[in-house]
């Protein structure tokens, strides 16, 4: 039973993250163009959607289609309600060009997904790696380059650092591409070979922000009583830093991960524009100049949905890593 109750909690968490973050997607798009929806479907003729029945009915057959399709009779929570109700159960909508917004979507989901889970796992391994070491350094001259070169990665943005790596990686010296996707099914080689700049551009700000946190946690830890006891007790040092002191310091990384995820999907819907990426930041981003609510709300939910199952892992793993917390 504390299982189902865990899930139902967990899934109305979701729904209402969802539901919440579309309806800012259909409100903010209303409210940022004059006419709001009506305007973008309809132009000049938006007019149509104050008209009374009698008149509405009169209208052509052609324009009534949109007007029926995309609600704009209906004011904004209403129109969003309805489309969360067929999302739910599967109908994304339609995009302004009368496109299946899910026919958009499904051929670019797996190139994001790929970008974003490679980004998040090299940047895990790198940041752990990088604050593991900066917390064994002693010597102030190498703490000092350490701390410079994480705050640095940190602070540079995705497109500055997708930016240098063509011109240094793809220009200069022609090592690998600088623009283009090759899928897995065109072979692994090729797909690591296009997946290299744009993974490196979205993962290292987030491997300086790891590396700084695991080793400020891990420096903490290294201070503890325990750890003291058991150096002076004579344990070998990798025994002591490997059982006692790696384990808790990761407590602070593991609550961090989903706003580490977070953070790095904004990323990479910059990063697959400058590369030319057929990916969903493509998509977000052509939806957002063209004011298709339907395909924004659609990504916000998908990017929402990943933060949210990203999170409960993490949560997840906190909970197994701490024992006072079963």
């Amino acid at each position: 039973m504390s299982v189902a109750r865990e899930a139902a909690r967990w899934l109305g968490r979701l729904a209402i993250s969802l539901y919440l973050s579309t309806l800012l997607v259909f409100a903010a798009i209303e409210i940022s163009i004059d006419g709001g929806m009506a305007a973008v479907v309809l132009g000049a003729e938006q007019g149509v959607v104050d008209l009374d029945d009698e008149s509405y009915a009169a209208v052509r057959p052609g324009l009534r289609e949109l007007v029926d399709t995309f609600h704009l009779r209906d004011p904004v929570p209403v129109r969003h309600a309805r489309w969360f109700a067929d999302a739910a159960s599967g109908d994304l909508g339609r995009s302004i060009r009368n496109q299946p917004v899910d026919s958009l979507m499904t051929p670019r989901l797996p190139i994001s997904a790929q970008i974003a889970l490679v980004g998040l796992s090299v940047a895990i391994v790198l940041g752990v790696t990088a604050g593991l070491v900066g917390a064994l350094l002693t010597r102030s001259g190498p703490r000092l380059t350490h701390a410079l070169t994480t705050a640095t990665l940190q602070a540079t943005p995705a497109f500055l650092l997708a930016t240098f790596g063509t011109w240094f990686f793809a220009v200069r010296l022609g090592w690998l591409p600088a623009a283009g996707w090759q899928r897995l099914s065109g072979g692994l080689g090729a797909n690591l070979h296009h997946l290299l700049l744009p993974v490196a551009a979205v993962a290292l700000p987030e491997a300086g922000m790891i590396g700084r946190i695991v080793m400020t946690s891990t420096r903490e830890v290294l201070g503890e009583e325990f750890v003291i006891a058991a150096t002076s007790k004579g344990l070998p040092r990798r025994q002591i830093f490997l059982r006692h002191v790696v384990r808790p310091a990761s407590m602070t990384l593991l609550t961090q991960v989903g706003l580490v995820f977070g953070s790095m999907l904004g990323g990479v819907v910059i990063v697959e524009r400058l590369f030319g990426i057929g990916g969903l930041g493509a998509v977000l981003f052509e939806g957002s100049i063209n004011r298709d609510t339907h395909v924004v709300a659609a990504i916000t939910a998908y990017i929402t949905a990943a933060i949210v199952v990203i999170r409960t892992i993490s949560d997840a793993a906190y909970r197994w890593a701490d024992p006072r917390l079963r």
